[in-house]
């Protein structure tokens, strides 16, 4: 079978050639090299399971590493593509520890014979000749290199087709025959031979920017793409800006800012003198937007930001008049989109964005470059965050991207017609580049990618490549002598939001192993795991009930309505929707009984704990300041935590605030927190370092367990408590290594 035979899968054709799939009556949509090479294997072998091991090595070769992620990415964006009708089986499936299985049996399309059987010798020479050229085609394409980052050279192509000219006017001349046909081959395949190991003159298409050791965040290029602007963290350091000179890439960057503030994302102005930024200082209580001109570093306070948050998105008007930023006016219910009068004597600011009877919250925006309309992220909730295109003079709004999880960076790229924007799904970054005229989006075989921004005069495209990953990590408590965390679940794939159940002696948690965060258990050692959902959707913080038979968690509901909580029952392995009348809620938690669902509703007037009954949906409102998650520790006792620092508890029969149980200068942690037997067990932030600690309630007693580097723990992660053991499990990552890269604009197209 021909590797570039294409097929029919259902409605969809596939012309593995072009690296394209076409749905019946719709475009031609191109997809990455290696997800067509994944798909014609799986075609190849219908009628069985190919393992995954099996689909690496077949298409990636020996280097697994790479090969496991970009098999998953590849599944991931196969089945985006070949959706399935409203009650057919999956396109492809995935046998729990088996590998893939194409369900529909291909159609493949019957090709003309290149040589006919026939008997005229000008008609022979004719097919001979044109399985020279084909054949040589083919060696081009497949000596090409597949990867997006580099092209055979010109000069090599030009050499490869002087040949063929050369071979088939030798062949129209002379008589064919066997011999001279077999010869004719052999020079042509040794002549290909030794064009492969031709000096490639050409440069790698990707540019590494920065390679420090720590974080290079949020690039910002100037106009003309000689500059770039980053923000570097780094461990125990202030965040500043820097600027590196990409024409003297041998110079070391110039730090812009020197503070013990935090700067962030960062814009230029469109003619290349100012540098707008958000500086937000803790110690003072104070968070500003900045404008800095480059040559004479001079700054301009412009607005106040808020204190809560950590990304400050900003973009600029392609007249440089307007600055859109991400804050909260004094009189706002939510933060939102805000446009800054710059040509304005005291920059009056007006807020842009929807504040009341809301459903949404706009975050990111980008400007287009003909200034007609503005391109916003606009978030559901935390599962569900897409892009929307809004007319600035008519204010008409039309969505672009549908069933993201959430937006990481988004710029335009030539004359509007383009938007390059990056998705973070199941815990893995991607690019796209959407034609916003067709709405056509091509995705971009670039890993991590996040964050991009094009410089508006030569049009690089620059991002910031992260690498994250997290592993389940315990801590023994009862050693005699103290004890390090050692990692229980530790991969290339994320594993979070542990929960431990004393009833099945297992561990419930989610993972993206299978493409998509779904579900899994295994026993507190992390052996016999096994997946228990396949929703195909993100799901975060599962929580088992008391009795051990069923459990809670978070997942978006349909067509971008919020989220809603779901209950998986041990017994059938079914999952059903709590019905609840809200659709904003936070990590669920049980009530004692296991009859109710305890968690945090977010509403237009306030935020606060809810109990809902599973068998009759009623609710009751427990907290009244706030509180965003508890735990019950008695039929009528809760637990909680809200915005302002410390450990509160109430009693769910009083309509009065809580009382306070820690106070905030030793429990500064709102989700990495357990309770068992009058303990609690959490998280620490100090300036240097992270500490987990345990707090006996009855004695007011708080007792350091262990000390480790910062970012070590998920701030926002669950801690669990293995009573039967006592030990800690909980969420650990690694200080996240990212980098600023470069690729010019020939790769966008």
């Amino acid at each position: 079978m021909m590797p570039n035979k294409p097929f029919k899968i259902n409605q969809y054709q596939i012309i593995p050639a072009e690296f394209s799939i076409q749905a019946s009556g719709l475009k031609k949509q191109s997809l990455q090299p290696k997800f067509i090479e994944v798909l014609f294997y799986l075609a190849e072998n219908h009628g069985r399971v190919v393992p995954r091991d099996e689909l690496i090595d077949h298409i990636w070769g020996q280097d697994s590493y790479v090969g496991e992620k970009s098999l998953t990415n590849a599944i991931w964006h196969l089945r985006k593509k070949l959706t399935c009708a409203e009650g057919e089986e999956e396109i492809i499936k995935t046998i729990r520890k088996a590998g893939y299985q194409l369900i529909p049996e291909p159609q493949w399309q019957t090709q003309a014979s290149k040589i006919k059987k026939i008997s005229s010798p000008e008609l022979v020479e004719s097919s001979i000749n044109y399985s020279i050229e084909s054949s040589i085609d083919s060696s081009i394409e497949t000596s090409m290199d597949t990867s997006p980052y580099q092209e055979q050279s010109t000069n090599n192509r030009q050499l490869i087709e002087d040949a063929a000219e050369k071979i088939n006017s030798k062949t129209k001349t002379k008589k064919i025959s066997s011999t001279y046909i077999l010869v004719t081959l052999i020079v042509t395949l040794l002549l290909l031979l030794y064009v492969q190991q031709l000096p490639n003159n050409e440069s790698p298409e990707i540019t590494a920017i920065t390679n420090h050791p720590g974080s290079e965040l949020f690039p910002a290029p100037s106009p003309d793409g000689r500059f770039l602007v980053y923000s570097q963290v780094l461990t125990n350091q202030p965040t500043n800006l820097f600027m590196k000179d990409t024409h003297q890439m041998e110079l070391p960057p110039k730090q812009l800012t020197f503070d013990n503030a935090v700067e962030r994302h960062s814009v230029w102005s469109n003619d290349g003198q100012y540098l707008y930024f958000s500086r937000k200082d803790k110690a003072n209580n104070t968070c500003h937007y900045i404008r800095l001109k480059v040559s004479s570093q001079q700054e301009t306070r412009l607005a106040s930001c808020p204190m809560r948050g950590v990304y400050y998105y900003l973009d600029i008007s392609p007249d440089d008049q307007i600055l859109a930023v991400y804050n909260k006016g004094a009189l706002a219910k939510r933060t939102g989109i805000y446009f800054i009068d710059l040509k304005s004597k005291n920059f009056a600011m007006s807020r842009f964005s929807c504040d009341s009877n809301c459903t949404y919250k706009d975050r990111d925006m980008a400007f287009s470059p003909d200034g007609k309309y503005i391109a916003v992220a606009r978030r559901i909730n935390r599962l569900s965050e897409n892009i929307y295109l809004i007319n600035l003079a008519t204010k008409e709004t039309e969505q672009l991207t549908f069933d993201e999880e959430d937006i990481v960076g988004m710029t335009w790229f030539g004359d509007s017609q383009k938007l390059v924007f990056a998705a973070q799904r199941a815990d893995n970054r991607f690019g796209f580049v959407m034609d916003i005229e067709s709405r056509v989006q091509k995705s971009l075989d670039l890993t991590g990618f996040s964050y991009p921004s094009i410089a508006k005069k030569s049009q690089q495209l620059y991002y910031q490549e992260r690498k994250e990953n997290s592993s389940l990590v315990s801590l023994q408590l009862n050693d005699a002598i103290a004890s390090s965390p050692f990692p229980v679940l530790q991969s290339n794939f994320t594993y979070e939001s542990p929960d431990y159940s004393p009833r099945n002696n297992l561990v419930v948690f989610s993972s993206n192993e299978s493409g998509f965060d779904e579900l899994w258990s295994a026993k507190s050692d992390g052996s016999a795991r096994k997946q228990l959902t396949n929703l195909k959707q993100t799901i975060r913080y599962p929580k088992w009930s008391h009795d051990g038979q069923m459990i809670a968690f978070l997942a978006p509901l349909s067509e971008d309505r919020g989220d809603g909580i779901y209950i998986y029952s041990l017994k059938n392995k079914q999952v059903t929707l709590l019905k609840s009348p809200f659709v904003q809620h936070n990590r669920p938690n049980w009530s004692i009984d296991d009859s109710e669902i305890i968690s945090a509703i977010y509403g237009e007037k306030h935020t606060d704990i809810y109990s809902i009954n599973i068998a009759n949906s009623s609710t009751k409102r427990l907290t009244f300041d706030g509180a965003r998650f508890g735990i019950m520790t008695s039929a009528d006792t809760l637990l909680y935590t809200k915005l302002r620092r410390g450990l509160w508890q109430k009693n769910i029969y009083d309509v009065q605030a809580g009382d306070k149980v820690i106070d905030g200068s030793l429990f500064n942690t709102l989700y990495a927190w357990t309770y068992n037997k009058g303990h609690v067990y959490y998280q620490k932030i100090f300036d240097d370092h992270y500490q987990l600690l345990s707090y006996d309630l009855e004695k007011k007693i708080q007792t350091p367990l262990v000390r480790l580097p910062l970012n070590s723990i998920s701030k926002t992660d669950s801690i669990t408590y293995l009573a039967t053991e006592d030990r800690l499990l909980y969420t650990s990552s690694s200080f996240p290594q990212a980098n600023i890269k470069m690729v010019p604009k020939k790769y966008l197209f």
